[in-house]
């Protein structure tokens, strides 16, 4: 099992954003519980993983809804089912994939049966913005009025593109990107689950290369394990950051050296560099710069960089490299989606 699933929060005190921990608590402390939730903020910063874990509160045999107490036991078949994915009444939508009105259809008609073995039937709609404009019409009659058994779980990378008609029926929980030392503290959660010992110094380096994703940083982790990585050279070289460094990258980009960018992308390749990692690394830069274009001092970034770009041309920038993060989830070939918007920026 993947490190990050293996480490997936199980109860509301694991959650590793204070705010996020700090109001569930307090909402599902409460005789007002919500029958729709909707949890905005970043990849990677535990919107799933709380989304299962109120699944489990409402459906743990252990709690009755009466009292005060609200931590899942994770001990009961309930619980069990639910950890292992196997539960007949939580139910996971993609909407990135099922975003049209015959699946919301589809669930309209099924959420009306009641429950096969838990309390509640509990709906998890991941990247629900990517849901069609028919598809949040036929969703919105369900929030209007749902069924007493069933509650929804709404998750969003981009809550700006939702109507604001299911947001009002909502309870909405911002989460944040995650702080360097929060997500130091899940590592060495992880660390200590596994028994092994790391330096510090790699730790730290995780969390800044991660940019605010448990998911993203524990991956990182389980690559440093795998690998056996002991040093800060080497984790940089596993994650291209040896091969090509964002700063010299950038500067060929702004002097337009297609063959040598080429270059650059083709050595990171065969070095089997993470090129997710390394486009991260270019919009960390890419955002300092953009700072420092209006007025914020940037310590980490060099005089020569801060006037390489034109604070518009440093906005095209990071849309152009974000598309090509968004482009390296599906494709099977992780060099082209940089290698075309290279090409793209330089025959401008």
């Amino acid at each position: 099992m993947v490190l990050y699933r293996k480490y997936r929060p199980q109860k509301i005190a694991d959650l590793d954003i204070k705010e996020v921990r700090e109001k569930l608590e307090k909402t599902l402390a409460s005789n007002y519980r919500p029958h729709a939730y909707l949890f905005a903020g970043p990849k990677g910063t535990g919107k799933t993983s709380a989304a299962r874990i109120i699944a489990k509160i409402l459906n743990c045999e252990k709690l009755d809804g009466k009292s005060k107490e609200y931590e899942p036991c994770n001990n009961c078949d309930s619980c069990q089912a639910i950890t292992d994915g196997r539960h007949f009444d939580i139910l996971e939508i993609d909407a990135a994939s099922n975003r049209g009105i015959e699946e919301i259809r589809d669930l309209r008609e099924k959420i009306k049966l009641a429950p096969v073995s838990g309390k509640f039937k509990t709906y998890i709609i991941d990247e629900v913005h990517m849901l069609t404009t028919e598809a949040f019409n036929a969703l919105l009659k369900t929030l209007e009025e749902p069924p007493l058994h069933a509650v929804f779980v709404l998750a969003t990378t981009e809550p700006d593109r939702m109507p604001g008609t299911i947001k009002s029926r909502c309870v909405t929980f911002p989460f944040r990107k995650a702080t360097r030392e929060e997500v130091v503290h899940s590592l060495n959660r992880v660390i200590r689950g596994e028994g092994v010992k790391l330096d510090t110094k790699i730790i730290n380096e995780i969390a800044e290369v991660a940019d605010g994703s448990f998911r993203d940083a524990t991956k990182i982790l389980e690559q440093v394990l795998s690998e056996k990585i002991d040093s800060i050279e080497k984790l940089h070289m596993s994650l291209g950051r040896l091969v090509v460094s964002p700063e010299v990258f950038l500067w060929k980009l702004k002097e337009k050296k297609v063959r040598e960018l080429l270059q650059m992308i083709v050595e990171m390749g065969s070095q089997g560099a993470d090129f997710r990692f390394f486009v991260t690394s270019l919009l960390n830069l890419l955002h300092a710069l953009l700072l420092a274009a209006n007025g914020l001092p940037q310590t980490d970034v060099s005089e020569k960089m801060k006037g390489a770009y034109t604070s518009k041309e440093i906005s095209e920038l990071i849309r152009h490299f974000s598309d090509v993060y968004q482009e390296l989830r599906f494709i099977s070939r992780p060099e082209l989606p940089l290698e075309t918007a290279v090409v793209a920026w330089c025959e401008k």
